[in-house]
């Protein structure tokens, strides 16, 4: 007996985590088709409710993180400072999240993870151990990852913004107006992290920053590879005289005919990915709890089946 209950908790964990791996599969697949659907105009009122909520949600923990944050520093436990410092430029450092204030938000997630696991074990549910070690790494290196993606799909964003961007901005250049117009009228009126991106720019040039010093800036601020060839391309343009509008509507031109075969070769992968992770681990796991309430039946209730003989 004390072998079978050790294989049903064996059998339990592994189900647990194989569908915790298939559904953070299906969550960054629902993740990335919101994200195109919103670069593309297809957004919806729910999400934007369902951010409030969020934010509500988080925003007292991010107001402690920032008070932690001298303390959450000095402890970075696995994590690369230089490395988080760049993610957090990449995602727009959301939440208003600073390098200091984002350790503090790992300190206090984890502090709250510890808390978390330790009411559950001293109200004696089960599997306590493993609940509070996953509370606590949770805590400690879910915002790694949620930064992570959060950079990911910011990027993402700015690649599907840029064609339409250069555009507009070809045409504004079209009627005469200046490179620096052009870009503070476009950026009015789209939205987005490539005209947030934009915008700082614009204001740093305000500001007196030299104009090859702010475009450094924009390229470590971000690892879209378009945004990156349209960089280059002015800084080569203004070096060799190159006109500023011929150099937007050929990447214009060029970024429209490729995004439609990058969408295509996207949407080809997406569906062996889900039947993948279907198959390898929600399928399995099902199948496995199914199978595990059968033996629990049958060890526990053996006369249902007519097999209480076999077991006394």
């Amino acid at each position: 007996m004390r072998f079978l209950g050790l294989f049903s908790t064996v059998m339990f964990g592994l189900i647990l985590i194989l569908m915790f791996i298939g559904f953070i599969f299906l969550y960054l697949y629902i993740a990335k088709k919101d994200n195109l659907l919103k670069a593309n105009g297809f957004s919806e009122k729910k999400q934007k409710k369902k951010q409030v909520l969020r934010e509500r949600i988080i925003s007292p923990f991010v107001k402690w993180g920032k008070k932690a944050g001298p303390i959450g520093i000095q402890y970075p436990l696995f994590s690369d400072v230089q490395k988080t410092e760049i993610l957090l430029s990449q995602a727009g450092n959301p939440l208003g999240l600073q390098l200091q204030d984002f350790y503090g938000f790992r300190f206090v997630l984890a502090m709250a993870g510890l808390t978390f696991g330790s009411f559950y074990s001293f109200i004696g549910l089960p599997f306590a151990l493993p609940i509070i070690l996953f509370s606590i790494i949770g805590g400690v290196f879910g915002p790694n990852l949620w930064i992570y993606f959060k950079a990911k799909n910011r990027q993402e964003m700015i690649s599907v913004m840029m064609p339409d961007f250069l555009d507009t901005v070809s045409v504004t250049l079209s009627a005469g107006v200046s490179l620096d117009g052009a870009l503070k009228q476009v950026t009015k009126q789209f939205e987005g992290p490539l005209s947030e991106e934009i915008d700082r720019f614009n204001k740093e040039i305000e500001l007196g920053v030299p104009r090859l010093s702010a475009y450094q800036g924009l390229i470590n601020r971000s690892s879209s590879k378009e945004l990156h060839s349209l960089v280059n391309a002015l800084i080569q343009g203004s070096t060799l005289g190159v006109p500023v509008s011929r150099t937007f509507k050929l990447q214009a031109a060029d970024l429209r005919a490729t995004r439609g075969f990058i969408a295509k070769e996207k949407a080809a992968k997406a569906s062996p990915l889900i039947t993948l992770v279907t198959t390898f681990f929600i399928a399995p796991a099902v199948i496995g709890l199914i199978l595990g309430l059968l033996a629990l039946n049958l060890i526990y209730n053996p006369e249902a089946f007519g097999l209480d003989h076999f077991f006394f």
